[in-house]
C-alpha cells in the first residue's frame, strides 16, 4: 500500500506540470481501451449433486480484451454516466493420451460485458489529473469454446446473466480534447454454456478417438481483476 500511495502522489504531481487541462469538463467522451483480466474458472459439472465434482474447474488466466466506453457529463467536474462494452476471450491448448495417441484439446471462452456505470470524481488531484470512482450494473453474454481431437463443439445453449461492478480510475489530460484513461474494475461475471459434439469419433493419425456424446454443461466464472487503459476523446 505504501508503494501504491507513493505512485499515485507521483502521478498527481507529474500531471500538474504536463498537459493543459479541462478535457474532463467537456460534455461527451468516448474511450478506446485495451484490457487485461487476471483470472477465470470454467466449472465442468456446475449442477452435479456431488460437491467434489461440482467444485472441479479448469483455470484460464491472463485474458486480453478490447473495449469502448461512452460517457456524458452531468455535473461539471463531479458526476458523469456512461455505457461500455468489452470483448474478452482466451483459448488454451493442452494434450491428453487416448488409445495410444496424443489428442489435442482446446478450451476457453469468449464474453461480452455490457455495463452502465455512474462515475464520481474525487476531490483530489489537479486540473489535468483527476481520480474517480464508479459503480453500476451490467449484462454479460458469452459462451464456452471447446474442441477435442481437432473437432470443435457446437454451442447449443448459452445464458445471459447480470451483475454489479465497482471501479476506480483516473483521467490524465494530454491535450484539451484527449486524455489517457486507466481503470481497475472489480466484477464477477458468470456465464452458462452447453456444448455438444454431433459426430461419434475423430481420427488422430489413423486411430479412432471417441468424441463425448453427452451435452457438456459448464459455468464460466470470470472473477479476476479487470485492468484497462486507453485514450479518451472529449468534445
Amino acid at each position: 500500500m505504501r508503494y501504491l500511495r507513493q505512485s499515485l502522489l507521483f502521478l498527481m504531481a507529474l500531471g500538474a506540470f504536463t498537459a493543459p487541462g479541462a478535457a474532463q469538463d467537456r460534455l461527451m467522451s468516448v474511450a478506446l481501451t485495451g484490457s487485461f483480466t487476471t483470472s477465470s474458472k470454467t466449472f465442468f459439472h456446475p449442477d452435479d449433486p456431488d460437491e467434489f465434482l461440482r467444485g472441479q474447474y479448469f483455470p484460464i488466466d491472463n485474458i486480453a480484451g478490447i473495449g469502448i466506453d461512452i460517457r456524458r457529463l452531468f455535473v461539471p467536474g463531479t458526476i458523469s454516466l456512461g455505457v461500455s462494452a468489452e470483448y474478452l476471450g482466451r483459448l488454451t491448448s493442452l494434450t491428453v493420451p487416448v488409445n495410444g495417441v496424443v489428442v489435442d484439446v482446446q478450451d476457453g471462452f469468449r464474453a461480452v460485458p455490457i455495463e452502465l456505470t455512474g462515475y464520481c470524481f474525487l476531490p483530489v488531484g489537479t486540473s489535468t489529473f483527476r481520480l474517480y470512482m464508479g459503480g453500476g450494473a451490467g449484462v454479460y453474454l458469452g459462451e464456452r469454446r471447446y474442441a477435442y481431437a481437432g473437432v470443435p463443439s457446437e454451442v447449443t445453449e448459452r445464458g445471459v446473466t447480470g451483475g454489479i461492478h465497482v471501479l476506480t480510475g483516473f483521467d490524465w489530460n494530454l491535450s484539451e480534447i484527449v486524455s489517457f484513461r486507466s481503470e481497475v474494475r472489480f466484477r464477477n461475471v458468470q456465464l452458462s454454456s452447453v456444448n455438444e459434439f454431433h459426430g461419434t469419433v475423430a481420427y488422430v493419425r489413423g486411430v479412432a478417438v471417441p468424441l463425448p456424446q453427452l451435452p457438456l454443461t459448464s459455468r464460466i466464472n470470470i472473477d479476476g481483476l479487470n485492468l484497462t487503459a486507453g485514450l479518451a476523446f472529449h468534445w
